[in-house]
């Protein structure tokens, strides 16, 4: 293993309970379409945000709606910020950073909006441990992996992705990287992968490899 990228919700920050929060709130404001929008969100948790909206904008008939799904953007990254103020560390991360950033390289690859993804970092003062830091948009996770390969000048078999759903397995999967699940609750496909409960116990897993 010559490098690893890292997702942010549920790796990181013990986020994921956040945004759920702030899509609950926001699909309120539908409630004929609340309920279906919630099931939609937790099938898709790793999927953009816009994705969501968008899917929303089509069961309201109002696909081409701008106005609207700007809105619904402003409105969920304004519920989001004010929450990850504080936010808690996955136990172990912090260690976890530290220990690896001197070893490898490390990249980080998350759905959340690439502008947003750098004001936490740089609320957490963690934005020095990473190599490269891509959000979504622009980036979608698979093609976020296939640039660090191409900026790190590695194979897929000598990058892990560390993810916490079935939508990161997935992105490890279609780019041929490795990957390991942290355990922070979410659903992954068969076969499951390797699983660890804190970043304390994923951490000791690595370096034990890294020997």
């Amino acid at each position: 293993m010559r490098v690893l990228i890292l997702d942010f919700d549920g790796v990181i920050v013990e986020s994921n309970n956040i945004k759920t929060g702030a899509f609950r709130e926001l699909f309120s404001r539908f409630p004929d379409h609340a309920k279906p929008m919630m099931a939609y969100h937790h099938e898709h948790v790793s999927v953009s945000r816009f994705d969501k909206f968008d899917y929303l904008l089509r069961r309201l008939g109002k696909v081409d709606d701008a106005r609207l799904r700007t809105d619904l953007a402003e409105r969920f990254a304004r519920l989001v910020r004010e929450r990850m103020l504080e936010v808690p560390f996955v136990v172990g991360a912090e260690t976890f950073l530290e220990k690896m950033a001197a070893k490898l390289p490390l990249y980080l690859a998350s759905a959340t909006p690439a502008d947003e993804l750098g004001e936490i970092l740089a609320h957490l003062d963690l934005g020095h441990w990473f190599r490269g830091v891509y959000g979504c948009p622009p980036w979608t996770k698979p093609n976020a992996i296939l640039d660090v390969l191409r900026r790190e000048q590695v194979e897929s078999n000598e990058t892990l992705l560390v993810g916490d759903s079935a939508g990161d397995q997935r992105a490890a999967t279609e780019t041929g990287v490795g990957f390991l699940a942290r355990d922070s609750g979410l659903p992954f496909d068969e076969p499951v992968p390797e699983q660890f409960p804190d970043m304390n116990q994923l951490g000791e897993h690595l370096a034990s490899r890294l020997r």
